[in-house]
């Protein structure tokens, strides 16, 4: 394979790794934020802002 190919293949699989990366992260959001509308329907806001305030917390501390 010669380098000019090979460089272009390497470009094309970049631009699908960021593609792919993007796609994961809005269907990551997308997915919290119907998570959220789920706990809402079911609890009050203030208690869906507690909750959501604790595993913030959490997560800050352990990561």
């Amino acid at each position: 394979m010669s380098e000019a190919r090979r460089s272009e293949v390497k470009r094309i699989d970049e631009l699908a790794e960021g593609a792919t990366a993007d796609f994961l992260r809005r269907s990551s959001l997308t997915y919290l934020e119907c998570c959220i509308a789920v706990m809402l329907t079911h609890l009050d806001h203030e208690e869906v802002a507690e909750i959501l305030e604790r595993e913030a917390k959490d997560l800050r501390e352990f990561g």
